[in-house]
């Protein structure tokens, strides 16, 4: 590990004395390219505005209000266009490599390659806590990075803006808006294993009106994978239109519409939590199975300027949501006991009894929101002041299939080849599923919010906010069966405020000192010992850091030191015999700290991000496991470093080329055995350890005039590692893969 860090460094260092160097050079550097829709008083549309400013200047939208990163008592982080742009950014979490303590957490939901579930500080983002335009958006569906402009990282909590988040933190993808000048961009990228994506992003005023823009974006992708017979198609439209109404006011409207299919794939597999050293692109699951999903949403924001120092926005949202899944079981399913034929295990020599699962889902949900912000003074001291309401509900159906757990018989070492198969399927390639359970989810949530930051002197800053939330969760089960039976409901409410306090120092105008607390929540399902609807379980988070501006800003480095204590943790109810692990206590407690470091920097061609994270998260109290047993997925390290260099006003005018890392440290995947295990499946168990792998990328390109070209080679040394979840899948990484885009502006 240590000497993987050590690399990092020297390659950390390197970049940093090259841009140290040139740091007294005049410069500016584009960070944001602003929609161009600022007027002149006679109404006419300017041309593009772009924001010329340092990195650590940049407000970052998702915290609601206009407050610059150093009067942030949080940390934050902004991946811009030009990143996501030079490294050819397929998937969120090939941006999120430009984030320290940012990974690829194990939920086994995420476990079948048709999403991505992320974690931070020890907590995973889920689609609770990954937003798009300050909306939230369904975790199910792997993000579209085609129409991104940015993506803001705002770690730690953020309960007070968002309500029902965890406490690592939120994701908020900002997408690229109408513009007034007429243009655009053509583009197809194409990459090993047949995989092309051509995308068209085209702007500009309806009719050359002077109060109309419009941005229409889409793109298709189709290819095969690295893995065996697996294959995605994927179709995006998103059309945006603003409307001016009038100086002070405008009204923007976007929309998108995805459908992606896609074949599901559990990875490699264990053998008594071991990983099984297979070729990375054995393929164990079924050919014919699929994932289906199609998502379409529609949003609709007003702003309006009250006057120069007062704002109001409005907010309405609507996302529609469906699945079709169709797979093989995951190698942890059916029944306990590792001697019973039917157990989807996998044995020691390698054999593994198939099953299959099939579940359908729809959801629909929907946002309403209003913020007032506005400055205002008292005395000397001056106010940042946010206020705002939201409330927002889902209904989601999901029918589950009845499991079947035995369907075939292969071995892992040659998969491609059926030992056996279930009579009863003998002449079944796709077999049918009978109906198990049918679920209707009713989430409603309503909250009230504020947030002041208190200029009290030039270098002393508070920020103060409380929220006040109410959320109804109400769930139907219909189970179906020969005696038709009553469904089974459980109703919650929850009523609860979540405060945050933080304390800014700034003895210069280029750093600042902060300390924060803040507060979120986690809602609980089951029933304590008397069949009583368990609280909410409360999660208390501390965070100290400086955030710094070197050489007039051109070099932003920042460190931040956590705790989160999870005193609550909601488990199994055991006392007098309890075996049912609905019933629950709040018995349990952990901890998540940490400490990480942030590095940016723009000077002139050179683009300069680095970072270093050190998480730790391990149970303080438990009635099932030992205190200081670690919790899964998270690493304990993680550390990224990248150069971009554009040659500029030379005879290479117009060359770059970058090269990248990324180092994710040791994690924990399998399942912890508890001190009270007692059936076979649970005395087996045993977390599976997976190393840490370090891994090079480098990108080079070339544009003149309007065409450009830009070419990856992805994991330069061929790493081999895996991705482990808590289901006894194992996903291994990307080989060395080359990746090439050729693009046309407009």
């Amino acid at each position: 590990m240590y000497r993987y860090i050590t690399i990092l460094a020297l390659t950390l260092t390197t970049s940093a004395v090259g841009f140290a160097q040139e740091s007294n050079d005049d410069f500016q550097d584009e960070l944001y390219a602003v929609n161009d829709t600022v007027k002149n008083k006679k109404g006419e549309a300017l041309k593009e505005v772009v924001i010329i400013s340092q990195q650590q200047k940049t407000v970052v939208k998702g915290g609601k209000a206009n407050i610059k990163p150093l009067d942030l008592p949080q940390a934050s982080m902004v991946i811009g266009k030009e990143t996501i742009m030079q490294q050819q950014i397929l998937r969120l979490s090939d941006a999120l490599k430009n984030a320290n303590g940012i990974y690829v957490a194990g939920a086994s939901n995420a476990s079948g390659n048709n999403q991505e579930e992320l974690g931070s500080r020890g907590f995973t983002f889920s689609g609770a806590n990954t937003f798009k335009n300050g909306v939230r958006f369904n975790g199910s569906l792997i993000p579209e990075t085609a129409s991104l402009e940015s993506i803001e990282i705002l770690k730690g909590s953020s309960a007070l803006l968002y309500g029902n988040v965890a406490p690592g933190g939120i994701l908020n993808l900002i997408t690229k808006k109408p513009r007034f000048n007429h243009g655009g961009e053509l583009s197809i990228r194409t990459t090993e294993y047949n995989f092309f994506k051509p995308t068209i992003d085209v702007y500009g005023a309806v009719n050359n009106s002077n109060t109309v823009a419009y941005r229409f974006i889409s793109s298709y992708e189709q290819g095969n994978s690295f893995r065996d017979d697996v294959q995605t198609r994927r179709i995006y439209f998103n059309p945006s239109f603003l409307f001016d109404i009038s100086a002070k006011t405008n009204i923007l409207v976007e929309a998108d519409y995805t459908s992606d299919n896609r074949t599901p794939d559990f990875g490699l597999a264990t053998i008594d939590y071991k990983v099984v050293e297979l070729p990375r692109n054995s393929f164990l699951g079924f050919d014919w199975g699929k994932f289906d999903s199609e998502q379409v949403g529609f949003t609709s924001t007003i702003n309006h300027d009250l006057n120069k120092n007062w704002q109001l926005k409005g907010i309405f949202s609507y996302q529609g949501y469906s699945t079709d899944l169709l797979s093989s079981l995951r190698p942890n399913a059916g029944i306990n006991d590792p001697n019973n034929a039917n157990n989807n295990l996998v044995r020691a020599n390698g054999d593994w009894i198939r099953g299959v699962q099939k579940t359908d889902s729809e959801q629909d949900y929907s946002l309403v929101e209003a913020d007032l912000t506005g400055t205002f003074n008292t005395g000397k001291m001056k106010h940042t002041l946010l206020f705002g309401a939201d409330a927002d509900q889902s209904n989601t159906v999901t029918l589950a299939y009845k499991n079947i757990n035995y369907y075939d018989k292969i071995n892992i070492y040659n998969p491609n080849v059926i030992l056996a198969k279930n009579p009863t399927y003998a002449n079944t390639l796709i077999p049918s599923m009978d109906k198990n359970t049918n679920t209707l989810a009713n989430v409603k949530r309503a909250g009230v919010y504020f947030q002041d930051l208190i200029e009290v002197t030039q270098k002393v800053k508070v920020l103060a906010g409380l929220r006040y939330s109410y959320l109804e969760n109400t769930s139907e089960v219909f189970t179906y069966s020969s005696t038709p039976t009553a469904p089974v409901v459980t109703e919650t409410h929850d009523n609860i405020f979540s405060p945050k306090l933080g304390l800014v120092f700034q003895p210069t105008k280029n750093n600042s000192v902060f300390a924060s607390y803040s507060d979120s929540f986690v809602l609980n399902t089951g029933t304590d010992r008397n069949l009583k609807a368990l609280p909410n379980s409360r999660i208390d988070q501390y965070e100290v850091g400086i955030k710094n501006e070197f050489f007039k800003g051109h070099l932003v480095a920042n460190l931040t030191t956590y705790l989160i204590d999870y005193g609550n943790l909601a488990q199994t109810d055991f006392s007098n015999g309890n075996t049912n692990t609905n019933i629950k206590e709040l018995a349990g407690a952990y901890q998540s700290k940490g400490v990480e470091l942030d590095i940016t920097g723009h000077h002139k061609g050179l683009r300069l991000i680095a970072g270093y994270s050190f998480n730790e998260t391990k149970y303080t109290k438990s009635n099932i496991y030992d205190a200081g047993t670690h919790l899964r997925f998270s690493p304990k390290h993680t550390a990224n470093a990248s150069a971009f260099y554009t040659f500029e006003n030379t005879k290479l005018k117009g060359f770059e080329f970058g090269l990248q890392s990324t180092f994710i440290g040791e994690r924990l995947g399998g399942r912890l055995r508890p001190n009270n295990a007692s059936t076979a499946a649970e005395m087996a168990r045993k977390p599976i350890p997976v190393d840490g792998f370090l891994q090079f990328d480098a990108s080079v390109g070339y544009s003149i005039k309007d065409f450009s070209i830009r070419a990856r080679l992805s994991n330069l040394a061929n790493v081999v590692s895996y991705y482990v979840y808590d289901d006894n899948t194992v996903t291994p990484i990307a080989p060395r893969m080359l990746t090439t885009t050729v693009s046309y502006k407009f």
